[in-house]
């Protein structure tokens, strides 16, 4: 029997801590948050907005399940149920879109959230050039050398800088993607990536001043950080996929709990309130989407030989040969019928 690799599992302590650290400043960050709430009396969530949102929760991950299944679909041969299937999960979300507007204030709800994908549309646009860049090729090739990490800390330190420009409102609180750029550059171009470009990008949310400017620096240059540690530690390679976008999902709870430990009561947590539900959106689907691409370009394509493209071509040939028959042997029983006629 072969032995199936565990997808969740890190073989690597060190790894394990930094997770198990982030983990517990995670549970931290909601006790306390839920604490607050508690002693406010001010707090009060009305029933039909709560049955709302737990009516879309439900609904993401019974399709999320059923989409991981679908491609199992494919191996019973006929193509048409895979698409059908998705046309059944498109017609649920829809019903389900539909009854979330009519019942709730989409505009106040929503808007944030589409303003915040494409801050992160934008980036990731950016990070999509950097992906095509010769440096970042080399260093995803493992062709680590000093002038590709330069030019790579060079572009980080860019775009992290440009993300703290680059940003959403909510109730007068910038929500951004910084911390996902910088952890980013050190999951992927180590510590010589990682950290000047999160010093750089730390410093410059610095200069920007507010009272969150010293707690959201802090957050960015530990990214850096923990995202080199990680890279190290695992042999210099990138992290599983699933553990990335853990990674990041741990990290910006973390974050949150730096702004409500430096930052007065009666700011930080109506702060966290405001932008935690966004940048946790924004980063964990920019993680994922990046994965995605660097996936793509980084898997090996398949090389066709001669002999193999000249069959395909001779197959292809011989298929417009056969439809051609069929067109001359329905000419001629045409012919027939009208000699008969």
């Amino acid at each position: 029997m072969k032995y199936k690799r565990n997808k969740f599992k890190i073989n690597n302590a060190r790894i394990n801590i930094i997770f198990i650290l982030l983990f517990i400043s995670n549970i931290i960050l909601y006790v306390a948050f839920l604490n607050n709430l508690y002693h406010d009396s001010n707090f009060n969530i009305p029933f039909e907005t709560l049955n709302n949102i737990l009516t879309m929760v439900s609904a993401i991950i019974i399709l999320g399940f059923i989409s991981t299944r679908l491609p199992q679909f494919r191996n019973l041969g006929d193509s048409s149920i895979y698409e059908v299937c998705y046309l059944i999960i498109i017609g649920i979300l829809s019903m389900v879109i539909s009854y979330f507007n009519k019942t709730s204030n989409t505009e106040m709800f929503i808007a944030p959230y589409m303003e915040m994908f494409k801050v992160l549309s934008v980036m990731l646009i950016f990070m999509l050039i950097v992906t095509k860049t010769k440096p970042f090729k080399n260093i995803m090739k493992g062709k680590i050398t000093r002038k590709n990490q330069i030019l790579c800390l060079i572009i980080f330190s860019i775009l992290g800088c440009i993300a703290s420009l680059y940003h959403v409102y909510v109730n007068n609180t910038p929500a951004n993607v910084r911390t996902l750029i910088i952890m980013i550059g050190g999951l992927f171009g180590g510590p010589f990536v990682g950290i000047p470009s999160g010093i750089i990008a730390g410093i410059f949310r610095f200069s920007q001043g507010g009272v969150t400017a010293f707690p959201c620096a802090l957050s960015t240059v530990l990214s850096g950080i923990v995202g080199s540690l990680i890279y190290v530690w695992n042999g210099k390679k990138i992290l599983r996929s699933l553990h990335s976008i853990l990674l990041i999902f741990y990290f910006i709870g973390f974050e949150m709990l730096l702004i409500v430990i430096l930052t007065p009561n009666n700011i930080s947590f109506h702060f966290v309130e405001d932008i935690y539900p966004l940048m946790l959106f924004a980063s964990v689907m920019g993680m994922a989407l990046f994965l995605m691409i660097v996936q793509e370009q980084t898997q090996p394509k398949k090389e066709i030989s001669y002999e193999e493209f000249r069959i395909n071509e001779m197959e292809n040939t011989l298929e417009e040969h056969l439809d051609r028959i069929e067109e001359l042997e329905e000419e001629i029983d045409d012919l027939k019928n009208e000699n008969s006629d």
